[in-house]
Order: structure tokens, then C-alpha cells, then sequence
């Protein structure tokens, strides 16, 4: 009898693989998988987004512990990355992106596990995660990267409002406002959203696939082991031992697992490349971490029966 983790999962990494296939064949352009993957990210999973938020039953979702228990859990591994820097011999800028390699997490791809292993209770519980966790992770980053990058200091007020014009963010608080406002929309408007978010994860998954460089993983190896290690084996530790001390079960305390062992996102190259952290490490650590959780997931949630 087949495995209900099995059946769920292989779909989602199914994708993935086609993705980086199409990649490798060249049927498209090199250059086209940065577009597509704004278009997902940008455009498209807003309205996924919107549609999960507006149209959940949040009345039996204990929504404060459990956004508590999240919160609590991307601290704890910025805290624990910062309590390892004075043991590693490794430049400033390249302690930059292993904190990112630690903190910063893919959602979307967690979206699309949580949607397939929990339909729309898992949905609605990872894109509530996203919300909370964009403005904190993106400034944990950021102010790393403010005292031990080798770029231009931040402007503060222009990161505060690249965080609140987030199109993740504004697509969630606009769904939350219909949602909690029992606000009525024409059937051809939620229709038209509810289709474009359809069509996000397919080209998330697809472009997660394409963007695997495996001649990334050369640089920085064994701090590579390092930082996999962190964010794989003891990130979904630490989230699900915070969700079991805060008295979380069932589907909710999975979910804080699964963010935990999500891998890392590309978002930290961008950074990297931006702020002066170190870009070619970071595009290692999103392949390796994106490849390796193809073994690790399977194990925690098997784990987890």
C-alpha cells in the first residue's frame, strides 16, 4: 500500500525535476526562467495568496500561539547561527549568507507541500506563516548584512517599504480584509483570482527546478555541510520543539516542522549580491539545501508518523 506522504510528495518534487530537466534541454532560454519566476513570485502568487486567506475558516485556528510558535522559531536560529560566529574562521560577508543559509526559508515551496498533504488546512496555515515571517526574516537579514557585509549601509525607510509593498504581503492583508470583513466580491472577480493562483505554484516549482546549479555547490564545501546541516536537521527540531513546548498538535505542529525543513530561498543570492554578502556561497546553499530536502523531508514527516 502506498505511502499518503509518498503519493503527496512526489507530485511536488515531480515538478521540480521537470523543471530542472526543461532547463537542462534548453527548450527555453537561459534567461527566461528570471522572468518567470518574478511572474510567480510578482504577480501570480499574490492571488494564491488572496484566495487561501479570503476564503479560510480561521474560528478553529489557534492563529496567536501558533504565529508565536513560528515567530519564536525563526529567532531561535538567527539566535543560534549568531551564537556560532565566533567559532568560524570565515570572512564577515561570508557569515552573512550562512545566516541566511539558516534563516531564511522557501514558503512557496512549503505552500505547495502543505497543499498537498493537508488540502486547505495546510494552505491556509503555511500562507499565514509567510505573512508573519517576510517582515521578520527579511530584517534579520538585512541587519546582518548592515554590520558584516561588505556593501553600502541600508537605507532603513526604503527596506521598511519594500517589506510593507511586498505583493505577498499586500495580496494576504487584502485577502484578510474580505475574510474578516465578511466582504462580498462578484463570483467573476474571486473567479479570475482564484485562477491566477492556480497557476503559481506549477511555475514556482518549475523555476525551483531550473534554478538548481549543482557547479554552485564547489564553493565553501564544508561550510556548505554546515549550513545544510543547520538548516535541514536542526531548524525542524527546533520549530517543532517550540510548537510541542506551546502545547501545538496535529496538522498545526507539522506545519511548523515543515518550516523548519524547508530549504533555503533565492532570494538570499539577491541579497547577497546586493548588500555585499557572498553570492557564490549562497547559490550553492540553495541548490544543496533544495536537493538534499528531497531526503529530508520524507524523513521528518515519516518521522512524525
Amino acid at each position: 500500500m502506498q505511502s499518503p506522504i509518498v503519493t503527496a510528495l512526489v507530485p511536488v518534487f515531480g515538478v521540480i525535476f521537470i523543471g530542472w530537466l526543461l532547463r537542462r534541454s534548453n527548450l527555453l532560454p537561459d534567461d527566461s526562467w528570471g522572468p518567470i519566476s518574478r511572474l510567480a513570485y510578482l504577480g501570480l502568487s499574490p492571488a494564491l495568496l488572496f484566495s487561501s486567506i479570503s476564503h479560510a475558516d480561521l474560528s478553529d485556528i489557534q492563529l496567536g500561539t501558533f504565529i508565536a510558535a513560528a515567530m519564536l522559531g525563526f529567532l531561535a536560529m538567527a539566535g543560534l547561527t549568531l551564537a556560532l560566529k565566533p567559532f568560524l574562521t570565515i570572512p564577515n560577508p561570508t557569515f552573512t549568507s550562512l545566516f541566511q543559509a539558516t534563516c531564511r526559508w522557501n514558503g512557496l515551496l512549503i505552500l505547495a507541500l502543505g497543499i498537498a498533504l493537508f488540502g486547505d488546512e495546510g494552505e491556509i496555515l503555511v500562507a499565514l506563516v509567510m505573512v508573519a515571517s517576510i517582515p521578520l526574516v527579511n530584517m534579520e537579514c538585512v541587519a546582518v548584512l548592515a554590520v558584516w557585509g561588505d556593501g553600502a549601509r541600508p537605507q532603513w525607510n526604503s527596506i521598511l517599504y519594500r517589506i510593507a509593498t511586498n505583493p505577498l504581503i499586500l495580496g494576504s492583508a487584502a485577502g484578510g480584509i474580505v475574510n474578516l470583513g465578511n466582504i462580498p466580491l462578484p463570483v467573476m472577480v474571486t473567479g479570475t483570482i482564484d485562477l491566477m493562483g492556480q497557476a503559481a505554484l506549477p511555475l514556482i516549482l518549475l523555476a525551483v527546478g531550473a534554478g538548481l546549479n549543482f557547479t554552485a555547490m564547489k564553493a565553501r564545501p564544508r561550510l556548505l555541510a554546515l549550513s545544510v546541516f543547520l538548516k535541514l536537521m536542526i531548524a525542524p527540531l527546533v520549530f517543532y520543539g517550540i510548537g510541542r513546548a506551546l502545547g501545538i498538535e496535529g496538522v498545526p505542529l507539522t506545519v511548523l516542522l515543515l518550516t523548519g525543513a524547508s530549504p533555503g530561498a533565492a532570494s538570499a543570492y539577491v541579497l547577497a549580491k546586493q548588500m555585499g554578502g557572498d553570492a557564490p556561497y549562497s547559490a550553492g546553499d540553495i541548490t544543496a539545501s533544495a536537493l538534499f530536502c528531497f531526503v529530508t523531508i520524507p524523513f521528518w514527516l515519516w518521522l512524525l508518523g
